[in-house]
């Protein structure tokens, strides 16, 4: 289906001030503050942030050094199980936000979190948690580039379901304290 208002490209987003749904590019230039506000599509202006230009380690350097991955697991683990918590409810944009907030925290400073929902509130306090108990050694730039290509992964591998948090789910495992992780799934392997 067509976007209603530019009638040329497909509408995806589901819109609350046009009829139907329409194409993003309309959705940026139509959106105001006042019909808008509620929307998850919705940012402030002066909240609207580059996180794919956040510095990071590739995905090669991450493969190639043991300790990174240790980072990268308390983070991915953490968000595994805030997920389990939700008896596997949130989506791969619920994780994703979490992360993007834990980048207006440790990489643009933020001193003020604002959150969208308790949900998200909640996980990014649980995620966080674990960075201040089981990196608290580590510098914040290392955690900022951890988090960046976290954040790369995870919007690479998503189409808005949960098609991440599977990944991390199968190969990272729940986080239940420093060095340690719980695989679930697997059933029985006999």
């Amino acid at each position: 289906m067509k976007c209603p208002l530019c009638n040329s490209r497909k509408g995806k987003r589901k819109c609350l001030i046009a009829d139907g749904c329409i194409c993003s590019l309309c959705c940026g230039q139509t959106r105001n503050e006042d019909a808008c506000q509620s929307c998850s599509f919705y940012k402030e202006p002066g909240l609207r942030r580059k996180y794919n230009e956040v510095p990071s380690y590739t995905t090669r350097q991450m493969e190639a050094n043991a300790e990174l991955q240790t980072y990268s697991n308390v983070i991915e683990g953490a968000i595994c199980s805030f997920d389990h918590q939700t008896d596997n409810t949130i989506n791969d944009t619920i994780a994703i936000g979490i992360i993007e907030l834990l980048l207006d925290r440790y990489h643009f400073k933020d001193e003020i979190i604002k959150f969208d929902s308790e949900l998200v509130q909640n996980g990014f306090d649980y995620v966080n948690k674990a960075i201040e108990k089981d990196l608290s050694d580590i510098p914040s730039e290392n955690i900022v580039k951890v988090l960046g290509v976290i954040h790369f992964v995870a919007k690479r591998r998503t189409s808005g379901r949960r098609e991440y948090l599977k990944i991390i789910n199968d190969y990272v495992g729940e986080h239940i304290g420093p060095g340690a992780r719980v695989l679930r799934g697997f059933g029985n392997l006999s």
